[in-house]
């Protein structure tokens, strides 16, 4: 448990990173594998990049609700940390002359939040269904 909650709080940390180095072409980051620059780079994954960070930090918020048998109500409150980080980012690029804020990017970051939330609360649900029929 306490590796999702490093992993989500440095996948925040890399977002807000990302978010803020002065321009936006990844392969100009030198950790950054090629073939992820090359995809990201590409005008046309301009917005829909967002949504992927998001993804993964909605699965780790999932299973952290998951494994704690919270109430409902945390995958709301969740998907509302997760649309507020990516806001955050987009209010952040506001002061830095190569970047840009844009309605789209919190979009696909608050669809990628979502649909990672989603997938985790499809796991728990088989989980939860096998345990009860096995």
């Amino acid at each position: 448990m306490r590796l999702t909650y490093i992993l989500l709080l440095l996948g925040i940390a890399l977002v807000f990173y990302l978010s803020w180095v002065p321009d936006p072409r990844l392969n100009l980051v030198w950790f950054v594998p090629h073939w992820v620059a090359r995809w990201t780079d590409s005008h046309a994954n301009d917005d829909l990049r967002t949504a992927v960070p998001f993804l993964f930090l909605g699965a780790f918020a999932g299973s952290i609700i998951a494994s704690r048998q919270q109430s409902p109500y945390w995958w709301i409150i969740w998907w509302l940390i997760l649309i507020g980080v990516v806001f955050i980012a987009e209010i952040g690029q506001l002061l830095l002359p190569k970047r840009h804020f844009t309605w789209a990017d919190i979009g696909w970051g608050a669809l990628g939040a979502f649909v990672g939330l989603g997938a985790a609360l499809m796991l728990q649900l088989m989980k939860s269904h096998r345990a009860d029929n096995g």
